[in-house]
């Protein structure tokens, strides 16, 4: 089988801003890593990247039975990744992962909340902010975390973004509004547990794989993933957690598998997930983040990696079981 493996180079505008570089050449590394797993499984492979000026002529130049698909252009960049789909789409290009709806609307997390809300999926209650001049919903109980509508890999993320009061608020809203030109929001900021969720489409259907969690240290000043934690090695924050594999009760347990299912069936995912979900003091769950193309990697430090090693998978096992997917489903 000959499967190119395709991925995005940073865009020009972390050439001009390199702040939030790190996560953008994550991309490269997870192409390789995926890469060498294709090879292992005896793939004829061609690792291929994307720049914003050459989506036309690589996507025409694509020969294969398949396109594993990794591309991760979020922000102002995504119309790049829309452009992509729609080249593939258009050359009837079979390709693993998200559709470029699922992308789509997974890019933009308010888009997600809003669907989430529409499907009874639960999430934080959160208030959009376009402008920083919206009145703010009375409704909503502090702590509020604001968020970049449409940035991954917790860009904007930070201790600082965190309002306890309705000045910190305005004040949070309108720098990061300054910051990204893009809509931000504000959700509840959930105290409690957080795991992450994997699942996959078998042989035998949708399943979900055990659950991993984010461990946070002792005397972590807030438990939170912020870019700081995930990227800035120099950053105090660097590596204040760990992943392993969640201790769920059967009820809590339950509440994760149905949730994950519901929101995979009903919003049209394929192949392959990750949710990213979080609970509050009492122990109810609620959607972080849906990722319908989440990064790939052998990381220990990684949900992902956690839950298909306790599923009996390496990690070329688990990169052959979502191109299975994607050609059992393309060849229906």
């Amino acid at each position: 089988m000959k499967i190119v493996v395709l991925y995005n180079k940073p865009s020009s505008r972390f050439v001009q801003d390199p702040t939030h570089t790190a996560a953008e050449e994550d991309t490269e590394h997870s192409a390789r890593e995926v890469n060498a797993a294709l090879r292992s499984k005896g793939a004829d492979t061609v690792l291929t990247p994307l720049s914003e000026d050459s989506i036309s002529p690589v996507i025409e130049a694509i020969n294969a039975d398949l396109v594993f698909n990794l591309i991760e252009w979020t922000g102002i960049d995504t119309t790049y990744a829309m452009e992509t789909f729609d080249r593939l789409n258009r050359r009837l290009i079979r390709y693993t992962g998200a559709t470029k709806e699922n992308y789509r609307d997974t890019c933009d997390k308010t888009v997600t909340k809003r669907l989430c809300r529409n499907h009874r999926l639960p999430t934080a209650a959160w208030q959009e902010f376009v402008t920083g001049n919206e009145t703010i919903d009375e409704t909503l109980l502090y702590p509020l975390i604001v968020k970049v509508s449409s940035e991954h890999s917790s860009v904007g993320i930070s201790v600082d973004a965190i309002a306890r009061n309705a000045k910190e608020l305005y004040r949070i809203v309108k720098k990061q509004l300054a910051r990204f030109h893009q809509p931000v929001f504000a959700e509840v900021f959930l105290a409690g547990r957080e795991f992450q969720v994997t699942m996959i489409t078998g042989r035998s259907g949708l399943t979900i794989l055990p659950p991993a969690e984010i461990l946070y240290a002792k005397g972590t000043d807030v438990p939170l993933l912020t870019y700081e934690s995930r990227w800035n090695e120099s950053h105090r924050d660097y590596a204040n957690s760990e992943v392993g594999l969640a201790d769920l009760t059967p009820e809590l347990n339950t509440k994760l598998r149905i949730m994950s299912m519901k929101a995979f069936t009903v919003l049209g995912f394929r192949d392959y997930a990750r949710f990213d979900i979080r609970c509050d003091e009492n122990g109810n769950p609620f959607f972080l983040e849906l990722n319908s193309n989440p990064g790939l990697g052998d990381d220990e430090d990684y949900g992902m990696t956690v839950s298909y090693k306790a599923a009996g998978m390496t990690f070329a096992d688990f990169i052959w079981e979502i191109v299975e997917s994607a050609m059992r489903r393309t060849t229906e």
